[in-house]
């Protein structure tokens, strides 16, 4: 006689809760990375959007893996996830009188065709650098052949502890029952409806970038006079209607154009020179600010006077391309190039200070360079425009003082 056993469906299971969103049971679990990288899809495209989620930036990814091995502290958002309701299954813990829990609970995802129906809604780009820095770890931990003794025998063992390291961190994660394709597509457009985190924000909030910190320092402290009061701290970009010259996240962006022009990329390396060096950064921004504008421009020393009238920016914006934030991180390129060349500062402000600003004149340095539609009162904010009347600007201040 044969006895014949119903064989058990292996699983991975996870404590979790159960709630309902929107007509749907989910359900929100943590997951560590291990288990994570070995079971949710890479199955990502980077010509076409692939099933429910968007097409796939590899350069997102890097950038995130990349942080994820500078920043010790690194913090990753919750990835959220479709699954087959058929493919999942809860069992709920139960309580001390024997009643059972109606959100509390163990959920079962089969891997016998359970785990191919999982797609990522949310999150394939944190996914995938997750899948990078794991493997960058894992080739680095990799003994070659020879002596247990080499000197590389240290770094490998040390890659070693932080693969293990790594794997025991968790990540949260939210799972939707959804079988439907078409579902699962409509339900990442609604999450693509929530409103990113703003520049201004961002700025304000992320410290780590020491230039962020500089301006948020500078307005904050109210160490600059010309920007005391004059910087949006709520808004990517100044109110027309406001005496706002700049934005808060402008600001910083005017601090890395001081050190490394319009164009100049604040590697990590310079990040870390910029926060080895973080008092000069945020002196250099208050030369800038208070010596250099007001000397090379009269709109901005008016600025500086206690007797101005209220809303003298907001009444004077359209009248003075000025109080134009391009134009304000424009100037701050020409001061950046001006120092490269080792020229005396006061040369190109003496310059600047008499440049015709006028959008309505012949001579305007901005009708000589296409920075200026004619019959429109707004700038051309094109680099090839903006590089344009940069060179424009050093070529004839040095000719002028040749």
């Amino acid at each position: 006689m044969v006895t014949v056993r119903k064989r058990q469906r292996q699983a991975l299971e996870f404590d979790v809760q159960r709630f309902q969103q929107g007509g749907r049971t989910a359900y929100s679990l943590i997951m560590d990375l291990g288990t994570l990288d070995s079971n949710l899809p890479s199955d990502v495209n980077k010509e076409r959007v692939n099933r429910a989620n968007r097409k796939f930036n590899p350069a997102h990814a890097d950038r995130i893996a990349d942080y994820m091995q500078r920043i010790p502290d690194w913090v990753l958002g919750t990835i959220i996830l479709g699954i087959d309701p058929s493919s999942v299954e809860f069992e709920p813990f139960g309580y001390a009188d024997g009643t059972p829990s109606e959100s509390l609970g163990a959920l079962k995802i089969f891997l016998d065709g359970g785990a191919s129906t999982i797609r990522i809604l949310d999150g394939q780009h944190r996914r995938m650098a997750i899948r990078s820095v794991r493997g960058r770890l894992h080739q680095d931990s990799l003994s070659s052949i020879g002596e247990s003794t080499s000197p590389s025998n240290g770094a490998r063992k040390n890659s070693r502890v932080k693969l293990q390291r790594l794997d025991a961190m968790a990540i949260p994660v939210s799972i939707y029952e959804e079988a439907d394709d078409e579902n699962l597509r409509r339900m990442f457009s609604d999450l693509a409806e929530t409103r990113p985190i703003d520049a201004a924000t961002k700025t304000r909030f992320d410290s780590r970038d020491p230039f962020n910190r500089a301006a948020v320092d500078i307005v904050e402290s109210q160490r600059s006079l010309l920007f005391d009061g004059r910087v949006e701290m709520e808004r990517s970009t100044p109110s027309r209607t406001g005496d706002c010259l700049l934005s808060i996240n402008q600001l910083a962006r005017c601090l890395k154009v001081l050190n490394y022009g319009y164009r100049g990329r604040a590697s990590r390396a310079r990040i870390l020179e910029a926060e080895n060096n973080y008092e000069e950064l945020i002196h250099l921004g208050i030369d800038w600010a208070d010596s250099f504008l007001p000397t090379a421009r009269e709109e901005y020393e008016e600025l500086c006077s206690i007797d101005l009238e209220d809303n003298f920016v907001a009444n004077n914006r359209t009248k003075n391309v000025a109080y134009n934030s391009t134009v304000l991180q424009m100037l701050a390129d020409c001061y950046f190039r001006w120092n490269e060349l080792e020229r005396p500062m006061e040369d190109l402000a003496g310059w600047l200070r008499s440049a015709d600003f006028d959008l309505d004149s012949d001579e305007c340095i901005f009708r000589k360079t296409d920075m200026v539609t004619p019959g429109k009162p707004t700038l051309v904010s094109r680099w090839r425009e903006i590089n344009a009347t940069i060179e424009y600007i050093v070529a004839q201040a040095l000719l002028a003082n040749s």
